[in-house]
């Protein structure tokens, strides 16, 4: 059994630097965690997406054997850490956990599930090691739900190393109790002619900060970071990146939206970082966000730091309210109010939400975020 040792005075500072200045988590300082506990095996089931899939199970960062359906390529506790996120300079700590490998070519996704529950507040990591080979395809889906309105923290890493010619997809759901606290990392190394493409979606949690270090150490790199949040009463999500283009002719997106309401906070910093001789370097990031009241905000931060020619590198950032227009026009054909605001809500997070390659995973997803929206049955019956 893992226990958890956490020095909780981590947390108290990390507000005062420039990078965590919009997101305090000094509160976690104040809380007794407890050991790790375990769940029904029942509760776990209801959460199997896909039963033909592999399937990794984790409570509380420790790894379930008996829940679980284990492939080839894939290994629990070979490894502890990859030797990635050393390169870039996040303050989440990181601490002992089972962890999964994955390396070789799967047909079909792998599920990755990580349970935090308990009585009581509990502190847990969950490290996944990615490693897809030259020209092998990995599809891996993370489900991160807290299961107890408790002051949980969350602190799950995810390194991805993709080698020349590889192809590696990533989504990641934040899900479950809105009293959690989630702060996550994904770290990602690319090699010449690579792809990475990552999904990361917060519909859970109290304070949610993603950060994702990139870096593309080879020509002709595509890499795509998409995010997508709802959120409602009190809560934040910090989203954090930085993409190095270290090489030339490299390709990067950033695309991160949401809807946010009743005092809801969304944080949005893009870094792209171009490197001296990093020519043809095409870079973007976008985040757009649409305010359903008036205490809800959002603050954009996008960054660029460029040191060479022949680069296309951009950013926007927008932010609105819904389109009374729309609304009206969809009331006049007969939909009420409730489903009419909802469905424009749903027809502009559902840009992120479509590009999901796994029926299974956007079905149970959307699903979700129709259930926290009003009128969401209406929309249920015309989309799903």
């Amino acid at each position: 059994m893992i226990t958890t040792a956490i020095d909780n005075s981590v947390f108290e500072k990390l507000h005062k630097t420039e990078a965590w200045m919009f997101t305090n988590v000094s509160a976690l300082s104040k809380i007794d965690f407890a050991c790790p506990s375990e769940v029904d095996v029942s509760v776990i089931a209801t959460h199997d997406i896909a039963p033909e899939n592999p399937f990794v199970v984790f409570v509380n960062g420790v790894f379930q054997e008996g829940c679980s359906r284990i492939a080839d390529g894939i290994s629990v506790n070979a490894d502890t850490h990859g030797d990635i996120a050393a390169r870039g300079d996040s303050l989440i700590p990181r601490g002992d956990s089972s962890s999964v490998s994955i390396t070789g070519t799967h047909a079909v996704t792998v599920h990755v599930l990580q349970i935090v529950t308990g009585d009581v507040p509990v502190a847990c990591f969950g490290n996944v090691i990615v490693h897809a080979a030259e020209g092998e395809s990995i599809s891996l889906a993370e489900t991160h739900i807290a299961l107890t309105d408790q002051n949980h923290v969350f602190m799950p890493c995810t390194e991805v190393v993709a080698e020349q010619n590889s192809n590696v997809t990533i989504v990641r759901s934040i899900r479950g109790s809105k009293e959690a606290y989630h702060l996550g990392s994904l770290h990602v190394a690319q090699h010449e002619s690579s792809t990475v493409q990552t999904h990361t979606i917060t519909l859970g949690g109290k304070c949610v900060r993603n950060e994702v270090y990139a870096y593309l150490d080879g020509e002709h790199c595509e890499s795509n970071f998409d995010g997508m949040y709802m959120l409602g009463k009190d809560q934040l999500v910090d989203n954090h990146l930085r993409v190095e283009h270290n090489e030339p002719k490299g390709n990067s997106r950033e695309f991160y939206k949401g809807v946010l309401d009743e005092n809801a906070k969304s944080v949005f910093t893009g870094r792209i970082y171009v490197k001296e001789d990093a020519h043809q370097t095409d870079a973007k990031q976008t985040n757009q966000n649409i305010i359903l009241c008036d205490d809800a905000s959002c603050t954009a931060r996008p960054q660029l730091e460029i040191y060479a020619d022949d680069v296309l590198c951009t950013h926007g950032a927008t932010t609105g309210e819904i389109d009374e227009e729309a609304l009206l026009y969809l009331r006049s054909r007969g939909i009420p109010k409730d489903a009419a605001r909802t469905l424009l809500i749903y027809a502009f997070l559902n840009e992120s939400l479509d590009e999901l390659t796994d029926d299974g995973f956007r079905t149970v997803l959307v699903d979700e975020l129709l259930s926290n929206l009003p009128g969401g049955n209406f929309i249920r019956t015309l989309y799903l």
